[in-house]
């Protein structure tokens, strides 16, 4: 009789240690190598609609060992030319740092103002040198964000859904997705008087804020593959 009562249990136990070994063998032999992987190349979409902005220029930058492509687009609205440099990055998604070490920011990082937009997430805005820039990155999942402590936190909160466990153990994702699309957007300020250049400031940034709103939604929806 009790022999009988364990059979169950017993037959529980074995399919999902079966199941399990399965997983894991599937898991090794569809991961790729890492040298593999780290070689395979990530692109970045050419042409990017931007509403009310016409895309006049658009062209590959050289990358770093951090980033592993980027792409620089020149959009036109009148009279306003708007610089936009995308980086895929594979960090810790600290924009402060990526301004200092990658940008012309440099210092001025320390200046950034940083906001938020339900339903987009975080960003900041800098003036330096005559130019209004706008900078965050943009997540595979949630929303987007400035800081690496904001970075860490939208990844336990967007990564680790009982969605993402069957990809993860088939070697498809990984389960902490590190990715990121570190925008740096940039508008040109006229030269004026004190009281007109804080219009032209205002006007940029106000520029920059409507264009990072679509910019965002378009790639988070397109943002590439893994590998």
């Amino acid at each position: 009789m009790l022999k009988s009562s364990w059979q169950p249990i017993r037959l529980s136990i074995l399919a999902i240690a079966f199941g399990g070994t399965l997983l894991t063998l599937a898991k090794l032999t569809t991961s790729p190598k890492p040298d593999t992987a780290k070689q395979e190349a990530n692109t970045l979409s050419a042409t990017v609609p931007l509403p009310g902005w016409q895309l006049v220029n658009t062209e590959p930058i050289t990358t770093n060992t951090e980033a592993r492509t980027g792409r620089r687009y020149r959009f036109q609205q009148g009279n306003t030319t708007l610089n936009a440099e995308q980086y895929y990055m594979v960090s810790d998604g600290n924009v402060s740092r990526y301004l200092f070490v990658h940008s012309p920011v440099k210092t001025a990082n320390a200046s950034m103002k940083v906001k938020f937009k339900p339903e987009v997430g975080h960003y900041s805005l800098i003036t330096h040198d005559g130019n209004a820039y706008l900078s965050a990155c943009i997540n595979p999942r949630g929303s987007s964000t400035v800081t690496e402590s904001q970075f860490t936190q939208n990844r336990y909160a967007s990564d680790l859904q009982l969605s993402r466990i069957a990809p993860w153990l088939l070697g498809q994702e990984s389960l902490i997705d590190y990715r990121c699309l570190w925008t740096l957007m940039s508008i040109s300020l006229k030269q004026g008087s004190k009281s007109d250049a804080l219009v032209a400031e205002e006007k940029a940034y106000k520029n920059l804020e409507d264009a990072w709103f679509s910019w965002h939604q378009w790639w988070q929806a397109n943002f590439p593959p893994s590998r």
